[in-house]
Parts: structure tokens; sequence; C-alpha cells
């Protein structure tokens, strides 16, 4: 039985979704399920029901996921438990995703100058959604997540709470420090990147409001700051973010909205039975919340 067979178990038991799973791995999909078989084959049993519109884990699939996570976790930890300098820093791999306050960001980054005798980190993008199978997969040790939960074997902890408000055309609203959402009648709200991951449904606070949606789903910033120059649309985004901090205030201006009650949070995550990250992330979550 070879440990990346269960490791791309994990990542299926994660997702319950082999094409999720497969991008998680770098993998194709075919390629995928050949191994899950494999496994399967050696195992005895079938590890996931397909007979339905959503997979589940079998029986034997549930009881093969604690082991599977103690089995890889315990393989991953070896090269630190053999390591031969005690003084020798921790490699660590911290996921962060793409929109990520300024503030939290500055904490974060002298968080790390702090623990650097101990610690050398290696900072990546990665969509929140997929932060729970990389932890799982032993892709990453850390992460900061807009979304609370990453499922099972991942211990997670909110270490930030941002308000949120409106980025508009400079020329909108001349002289105004907020707005109310009876000002944004008649305007467009264009949504911004899939993997911002910011707010699970927008679409409630603004319906009924005389607010339409945009069709389109821009992937990158410029493509929506083209969408709102010069227009009446509007995108909505935590008032002080790093992505958005290189939008000329002579162009675009962000502005709170009294009556529009959103915020996103940023979590803290890690593998739940790691002692060595799990140290790191008690430390790290102390230092990073308000």
């Amino acid at each position: 039985m070879e440990i990346y067979h269960l490791r791309c178990f994990l990542a299926v038991a994660s997702e319950l979704d082999f094409t999720k799973a497969a991008q998680a791995l770098q993998m194709s999909v075919p390629a995928l399920r050949q191994r899950i078989e494999v496994l399967e084959t050696e195992v005895g049993a079938p590890l996931f029901d397909s007979s339905t519109q959503t997979l589940r884990l079998t029986p034997t699939g549930e009881r093969l996921v604690p082991q599977a996570f103690s089995i890889v976790t315990d393989v991953d930890a070896l090269p630190d438990q053999l390591a031969t300098t005690a003084d020798q820093p921790i490699a660590v791999r911290f996921a962060i995703p793409e929109l990520l306050g300024s503030d939290i960001g500055d904490r974060l980054t002298a968080a790390l100058a702090d623990l650097a005798p101990d610690y050398t980190c290696v900072l990546e993008r990665m969509r929140s959604a997929d932060v729970g199978a990389n932890l799982r997969g032993n892709h990453i040790d850390l992460a900061l997540s807009h979304l609370g939960s990453a499922g099972p074997g991942v211990d997670s902890v909110v270490v930030a709470t941002e308000p949120m408000g409106v980025l508009v055309d400079a020329d909108l609203f001349a002289g105004r420090t907020s707005l109310r959402l009876a000002d944004l009648r008649g305007f467009t709200h264009v949504q911004g990147p899939q993997h911002w991951e910011l707010v699970s449904d927008t679409r409630t606070p603004l319906s009924g409001k005389g607010i339409s949606e945009s069709k389109d789903r821009f992937k990158t910033i410029d493509g929506m700051l083209m969408m709102l120059r010069r227009s009446r649309a509007f995108i909505i985004a935590p008032l002080d973010s790093e992505g958005l901090s290189a939008v000329d205030p002579a162009e675009f201006r962000f502005l709170p909205v009294e009556d529009l009650d959103l915020e996103v949070g940023t979590a803290l995550q890690w593998r739940a039975d790691d002692a060595r990250f799990g140290r790191l992330a008690a430390d790290l979550a102390a230092r990073l919340a308000v």
C-alpha cells in the first residue's frame, strides 16, 4: 500500500468530488480514480459510493479516514523527528487568500518575523476552498482562509473580522463619507472573482433595493475596474484590502454602507493531529487576533 494512495483517498474524502480533489492534487481525474481503485483492491472493499448524485464515503471509507490521516501525518513528521541539529528551523508552508486585509497582513508579517529563528516560512496564494484538501494532503502546513471550516482533521480559529464596503467610480458621491443601500438604487453589483470567497451570498441584502446583478464574474481586478469606470456600478470588498491597495484613489473610492451588514472573516487553519504546527498555530493565533 503506497502512502500516495492514502493522500489521494484523503483528498477525495475531503472534497467528496473527484474533479475538485484532482485539482487540489494537481493531477488528472482518470489518474486519481485509478489510484483509488488500486487502494480499494488492496483494502478489499469500496471506499466511495457513487450511486447517488452526491459522492459519499462507504462505511469502510469512513473507518479508513482517521487511520489514513494518522499514517500520513506520522510519515510526514519523520524528517523533522530524524533531524540531527536541534537548532535547525522548521520549514513551514503557509497558504493565504488573494484578498487579505492590510491590517491582518501586517500582523502576519510581524509575527513571522518574530518567529523566524525557529521557523522558515514560504507563502503561497491559495483559494480558501482548496485549503482543507491541501492541509490533509500535507501540501501545506498552515493557512489563512475566508471559510470558517475546512472539514475533518483540520482545526480552525477566526483571527480577524473585517467590515465590507463598496468600491465605486471616484466621480460618484462627491463629498460623501458613507452611503445607504437606497443610494445604490439603479446601480449594478459587479461580482468579484469566485476565488475571493468573501461572502457566501450578497444577493439577499441587495434584493428589493433596485440594484441589478452583473451577469459577468471577472477573474482579474483590472476587468472589474474597467466595469466600474464612469458607470453606475460597484463591487463589494473589505474596506481595508491589500489586494485592492493599488487602486488609484483619484479614480475609485471605497465607501462604507451604513445599512449593509456584511463582513469577511479570516481563520487560521492547520492539521488537528500535527503537534508541531499545532503549537505554532496557537502562537500565531495569539499574535494575529486583535
